[in-house]
């Protein structure tokens, strides 16, 4: 495949932009005389924030914390042309000091083009908290279409496989309401690779399926297999003319239905002569000879 430059690093894809990088995206020590108090009213929220959801048990925490301690870690800010300052990093800090009472917090304020916010935004996600897959696919996403990279770039900026970036980036074709189960944590996303592929409504029905019953990525997986590959009808083998031709003439002579099975591997078989009732039999046993025989 053919492609630009490599990008080994986050460090090499941040360059590529025309930014200057230090290797220190959240390295604050080195910052120490960009270090700012800040107003709340004067901070916004990151563009390249790629958290969607808020995690409300973590809020708590960091707002307990910040009543208790302050403000331990200041947050990473860039200046707007409007006076204001967008966040890079610190989102949940600054939505917990803003429920905690503050009127100021400490910020680091760097300049930073588009490209070192989104990876700002995406490192420390990435690194502090897990993102849900679902918002890590959209941030991979929105690199992806915003900045031009393939998926081989993406994977070496990041330093994970092509085939994660792909496993990740699938999850984004999969029925929104899944798509939402797995954001809440109802499914994981080896839940949402296993559904990949499948008609919107057999998506759906197998995620409930699996949510309601538990099932575990293997069992769903297990599932789907069955459900793509459902079983094929057996095709009857040509019975031997011989046998066929020997069932008619005994049909004939006994007046009954007669059955002939034979299996040549095992050089064995059966003659299988059906009747409705004990006169029928009594009159099977006439035709063959045989006298007051019990059937």
């Amino acid at each position: 495949m053919s492609r630009g430059k490599s990008l080994k690093s986050l460090g090499d894809w941040i360059g590529a932009g025309g930014h200057s990088f230090d290797g220190s995206l959240l390295n604050t020590d080195s910052d120490a005389s960009a270090m700012r108090q800040l107003d709340l009213d004067q901070l916004i929220a990151g563009r390249y924030q790629p958290r969607q959801r808020i995690d409300e048990a973590y809020l708590a925490e960091l707002e307990q914390s910040i009543r208790q301690f302050g403000m331990i870690e200041p947050l990473v800010v860039r200046p707007l042309a409007d006076g204001t300052y967008e966040i890079l990093a610190g989102h949940m800090r600054w939505q917990a000091a803003r429920r905690a009472g503050l009127n100021q917090v400490p910020a680091i304020v760097r300049t930073a083009d588009d490209r070192t916010a989104a990876a700002i935004a995406l490192v420390e996600n990435l690194l502090r908290r897990d993102l849900n897959p679902i918002e890590e696919a959209r941030a991979l996403r929105r690199l992806r279409e915003e900045f031009g990279l393939n998926q081989e770039q993406l994977a070496e900026t990041l330093n994970v496989s092509q085939s994660a970036i792909s496993r990740m980036l699938g999850l984004l074709s999969l029925d929104p309401a899944v798509q939402s189960q797995i954001e809440e944590g109802q499914l994981e996303a080896g839940h949402g690779k296993a559904l990949l592929g499948l008609a919107r409504e057999a998506q759906i029905r197998l995620a409930e399926q699996a949510i309601r019953d538990g099932w575990s990525v293997r069992e769903l997986e297990r599932r789907r297999t069955a459900l793509s590959d459902p079983p094929q009808p057996r095709i009857p083998t040509p019975r031997d003319p011989d046998l066929v031709r020997l069932e008619k003439r005994l049909q004939e002579q006994l007046a009954a239905p007669v059955r002939l099975r034979y299996d040549a591997g095992r050089g064995r078989g059966k003659i299988e002569i059906g009747f409705n009732s004990l006169e029928e039999c009594d009159g099977i046993l006439d035709r063959l000879g045989l006298r007051e025989a019990d059937c």
